[in-house]
């Protein structure tokens, strides 16, 4: 396919007659102007620019009754004589009605000064379609690239641009509508005395986003150590036996006249009972909100989280905001709530919140990231929302092509004119990008990297590429600002196939406070991306690799990869050998608060990895070993015990096998020698029967004594450091 490697600067090149546009009136006509300079724009209008030549002291155009209001808004007019813009009169609409419907023009008259000779020039801003880009590169050698630029426009105007300079102008230039044409008379309001006005209320409206699911919100005083109501039945929510639990809402909590605060759904003790007698019997003390809460929790499945705000007074807001939800969190668990149903948030300092709790439904991502919380479904959201819209982040900029010579565009018809070419920096590479929207995540495309050689933005649209004087692809291009570089894919060859494995991994960087073996700490939540990228290729290949850092989170740097910002993405630069393959890890991470249980196996490894490796009280390492120690040993024995009721089940199988055989025996007369072998063997199967439930016994005490040791060693966990003997001393003098 032969290519054309030569053109003149912005040189039309090819007329096409548009079907459908008649010649009609729909552009701006003055006997006495001239047509001399056109810029179209990517946003909907055309610039036009007029000289005059008038004798006498008024000049009169006819205006497309459709673009009145653009050429109002838009008009300027310098007299070269007198230096000063010349009035100009027309008549309104409804005068102008019966001209209208006539011709479909308004006539406007310009007031010149005097009657002379004036030299004029006008300039005005209309309707017109959109220019449309197209790129055209011719791949070469030693790091170059031949790049054409073409401009598409539409003369619909209705006018023959005859010997004019055409220009186009870019999108970042804003335009709207506005009607300066209609006459505008104000309503006013009519006064009358001693009226009466009732006022009426405003408009509900509600918040964006999905709210959360409210279970319940307590202050300080509910959330306060309370024992749980053993004695009584927990009373279901709402009332009666037979109802279901009532949410409870924030909205209903209220106030009764005896100024005791109820939560919807839980009735007070003087309204869910009648009152009592002198002969009733004694009532158990009602459950607390604490103990309903618990009731109403274990009765569900869906997990919870409880958020904590800080009060006014409080020096540490983040540390003691989780403080107040993990208090809560342990009055759940005391009370048979499940731990893993239960997540602690501390959420700081809240505006409408001074202290206090309150449970809602979901997991902290859920229902969005606070401090106790990792943002990686956060930052997959923030990613995807990039990817959906990408136009939102588009470079714009400023740019301009306006030719050196003049040419001509008949009406009616198309022009495409060249607005740049010439050689610039080039390569082809490949491309990873797995986050747009036409990405892929599993090859990279083949792409042409190149950069923008003028000082005008290049605006979107399709590139075609061309290589050995022949079509090898098309691609799109965004904005490529002035002087910079961008990638443009233009094929999917699959010749470099990338796999890919996520990880994420929290790890302790500081313990705040530790209560009943829940740790406060801050954490370090890092993510990491690894891939690995094969090549099939002959020879070796440069690779690209586009990655977002999520909002929140920090890149980690890696001195073996080389770097460069797409937009908001970082691109890496990855060489692989032919044939070969390349390993590369991308990293990003983030602190978040949040609490560890070390009761769960997951949450003491995390404390005992940070004590290994941080400078802490060796008394507080010592005690969590014991706890490791105590873990390995119960986790030892439960995988015994599982050993011995599988013997047992075993043992029992046997029993009944044999006694079926003796059963079956005992009516065969000569079956005695065996049927005394088999209740010997019955016998041995029983004793070892019998050992084995001792044994389950056994094991069973050891587990239980194991887990009370485990759990007072839990409970005596403290980050305080112990007195010293001068330290003790000294206080008690």
């Amino acid at each position: 396919m032969p290519v054309a490697r030569t053109a003149l600067p912005f040189l039309l090149v090819a007329t096409t007659a548009l079907t459908g546009c008649g010649a009609g009136s729909s552009y701006v006509r003055g006997d006495e102007t001239t047509l001399g300079r056109v810029v179209v724009y990517r946003n909907g209008v055309a610039y036009f620019e007029r000289t005059a030549e008038v004798t006498g002291d008024h000049l009169d155009l006819k205006v497309p009754a459709d673009k009145v209001d653009d050429f109002l808004k838009s008009l300027t007019v310098v007299d070269a004589q007198t230096g000063k813009p010349a009035p100009v009169s027309y008549p309104t609409r409804s005068a102008s009605v019966a001209g209208q419907a006539g011709t479909g023009l308004i006539d406007m008259r310009l007031g010149l000064s005097t009657p002379t000779t004036h030299r004029l020039k006008l300039s005005y801003v209309t309707e017109a379609p959109s220019w449309k880009p197209s790129y055209r590169v011719m791949l070469d050698k030693g790091g170059k690239v031949n790049l054409e630029a073409w401009a598409i426009v539409d003369n619909t105007s209705g006018e023959d641009w005859n010997q004019v300079r055409l220009g186009v102008g870019s999108s970042s230039a804003l335009s709207f509508r506005f009607d300066l044409q209609s006459i505008r008379l104000v309503e006013r309001e009519t006064l009358q005395p001693n009226s009466l006005i009732a006022i009426a209320p405003p408009m509900g409206d509600s918040t964006y986003g999905t709210p959360k699911t409210l279970v319940a919100e307590l202050d300080e005083s509910e959330i306060a150590d309370a024992p749980a109501a053993a004695a009584a039945r927990p009373r279901k929510l709402g009332g009666g036996d037979d109802q279901e639990p009532a949410p409870v809402d924030k909205s209903a909590r209220k106030k009764d006249r005896a100024g005791t605060v109820r939560h919807a759904g839980v009735a007070s003790a003087s309204s869910a009972a009648p009152a009592a007698s002198a002969t009733d019997y004694p009532q158990p003390q009602p459950p607390s909100a604490v103990d309903i809460l618990a009731q109403r929790v274990k009765q569900s499945s869906t997990p919870v989280t409880v958020e904590g705000f800080a009060s006014n007074h409080d020096a540490n807001k983040e540390t003691q905001s989780l403080e107040r939800a993990n208090h809560l969190r342990a009055q759940l668990v005391a009370r048979g709530v499940d731990p893993s149903q239960v997540v602690a948030v501390g959420r700081g300092e809240q505006s409408g919140h001074d202290g206090g709790v309150r449970l809602v439904e979901g997991s902290p991502a859920a229902n969005g990231a606070g401090n106790g919380v990792t943002l990686a479904g956060q930052a997959a959201a923030a990613k995807d929302a990039a990817a959906a819209d990408p136009l939102a982040t588009e470079p714009i900029g400023t740019s301009a092509f306006e030719s050196g010579n003049v040419t001509s565009v008949a009406r009616g018809s198309s022009a495409m004119v060249s607005v740049l070419h010439g050689s610039t920096e080039g390569e082809v590479v490949y491309l990873f990008d797995p986050e747009s929207a036409r990405g892929n995540a599993q090859f990279a495309f083949k792409s042409v990297r190149l950069k923008n050689p003028s000082d005008s933005v290049l605006e979107t649209g399709p590139v075609t590429v061309f290589g050995d004087g022949r079509f090898i692809g098309e691609g799109m291009s965004e904005p490529i600002p002035a002087r910079a570089t961008a990638f443009v894919p233009f094929a999917l060859d699959r010749q470099i196939v990338v796999e890919r494995k996520d990880a994420a991994v929290d790890q302790i960087r500081q313990l705040a406070t530790v209560q009943r073996g829940i740790f406060s700490a801050e954490v370090q939540h890092r993510s990491a991306q690894h891939y690995t990228l094969n090549n099939r290729l002959d020879e070796p290949a440069t690779v690209y690799l586009r990655h977002t850092v999520a909002p929140g989170y920090t890149l980690e740097k890696s001195e073996a990869l080389s770097s460069e910002k797409l937009g908001a993405a970082n691109l890496f630069k990855v060489i692989i050998p032919a044939h070969g393959k390349a390993e590369v890890e991308v990293a990003e991470s983030t602190p978040v608060f949040k609490t560890i249980d070390v009761r769960a196996p997951e949450g003491i490894e995390a404390v005992r990895v940070y004590l290994s490796q941080a400078v802490v009280d060796p008394a507080l390492q010592k005690k969590v070993e014991g706890l490791l120690a105590l873990q390995k040993q119960m986790a030892d024995t439960q995988e015994h015990l599982e050993t011995l009721h599988d013997q047992e089940a075993e043992y029992r199988t046997r029993m009944d096998e044999l006694h079926n055989q003796i059963f079956t025996l005992k009516a065969v007369r000569t079956a005695g020698p065996l049927m005394h072998s088999l209740e010997q063997k019955l016998i041995e199967v029983s004793d070892r029967l019998s050992k084995a439930t001792i044994d389950v016994v056994a094991a069973q005490e050891t587990l239980m004594v194991t887990k009370v040791h485990f759990e007072d060693s839990v409970a005596e966990l403290s980050l305080d450091k112990p007195a010293s003997a001068k330290e003790t001393k000294t206080a008690s003098r």
